[in-house]
């Protein structure tokens, strides 16, 4: 039985959102979809909401049958620790509302929601059932919402507090090929901020050809709907 190659790009904002262009061509052209993780602020003086340019792509991204996923709310605030990977209910609460209601205002309702770095804490995910998400992705897996029920999927990132040097490239790229020969659904991530180093987005292509190789079946994060 072989399971699924679920792989995404985060940090889209108007620094990146090219290079990210130029990652999705790639991944197009060989059959294996990518889903967007969308964050409504970054870096502490972007916002999506003022930037034409990127909400126009994002929204031909999404008519072209691409995933978005809201990535968190306030990236700025993360520093050293994922944003939403200790709150407690009450603050996820407010965050969620925050980032759910401008998403909205300028007409993007992503039906999965990501913690920043997949660092997901309980109290966030007790209260995600209130907003209307389907389905959530942490470190852990998938979790569907509406059952409860968590599909097991390990999280294989390059940047987004991960790392991206020569040596953790290949151990995911390692790690990835094992995964898909044991019939393990594969996640595959990488940062936009990472996307200039063509190594980097080399290293990113191959982990995700040997995967696939391996087995692994190609699919965006709507696979389990």
């Amino acid at each position: 039985m072989h399971g699924h190659l679920l792989v995404s790009v985060s940090s889209i904002f108007d620094d990146t959102r090219k290079q990210a262009a130029r990652l999705l061509k790639q991944f197009d052209s060989a059959g294996i979809p990518v889903s967007l993780l969308v964050a409504p602020h970054i870096d502490g003086n972007w916002h999506l909401a003022k930037d034409a340019s990127t909400q126009a792509w994002l929204r031909d991204q999404a008519d072209a049958g691409r995933v978005l996923i809201l990535n968190g709310f306030d990236q700025a605030v993360q520093g050293r620790r994922a944003e939403f990977a200790n709150l407690d209910a009450y603050e996820a609460r407010l965050r969620l509302k925050g980032a759910t209601r401008q998403m909205a205002k300028i007409g993007f309702e992503p039906t999965i929601f990501a913690a920043p770095r997949w660092r997901m804490s309980e109290g966030t995910l007790e209260v995600l059932p209130e907003f209307d998400f389907d389905f959530a992705a942490s470190t852990r897996g998938i979790h569907d919402l509406r059952s409860g029920e968590l599909h097991q999927a390990r999280n294989l990132s390059f940047g987004e507090g991960f790392g991206s040097a020569k040596w953790w490239r290949r151990n995911i790229i390692r790690a990835a090929e094992r995964s898909a020969q044991r019939g393990n659904t594969v996640r595959l991530s990488i940062s936009g901020r990472n996307l200039e180093d063509c190594k980097v987005v080399a290293d990113f292509l191959k982990a995700a050809d040997r995967a696939a190789a391996a087995g692994a079946r190609p699919a965006d994060y709507l696979v389990y709907a």
